[in-house]
């Protein structure tokens, strides 16, 4: 559970760093719709949820994948440890996405 959390300030007063990966509830969506001002989501959004904010800490690659080219290198990575169980009904949906049997059969191609 995230306690503090603080962008990047002078006299930082801990060890770890967000990774940026966010899995979002409604709640936090209608949230941000409903403040047309808010233009940071680290210093505007997180401080707002601080305490209802479940994480955990990633000890292994963590790569951006916000490309075709860089999901394509990912799938390359060494098989981390999973951080939660495989039969989990959220890693079972994941699994079932079209993206990856198109990775595996080549039909998504970098662009």
């Amino acid at each position: 559970m995230v306690i503090d959390f603080h962008e990047k300030i002078d006299g930082f007063r801990g060890n770890l760093a967000n990774g940026a990966v966010y899995l979002l509830e409604p709640e936090v969506v209608q949230w941000v719709a409903q403040r047309s001002k808010v233009t940071d989501f680290s210093s505007q959004v997180i401080p707002q949820f601080v305490g209802r904010i479940a994480t955990w800490e990633n000890k292994g690659i963590h790569r951006d994948i916000g490309t075709l080219s860089s999901l394509l290198a990912a799938q390359a990575d060494p098989y981390p440890e999973p951080c939660w169980p495989q039969d989990d009904a959220w890693m079972l949906l994941y699994a079932r996405h079209p993206v990856h049997k198109a990775l595996a059969n080549g039909t998504v191609t970098p662009q």
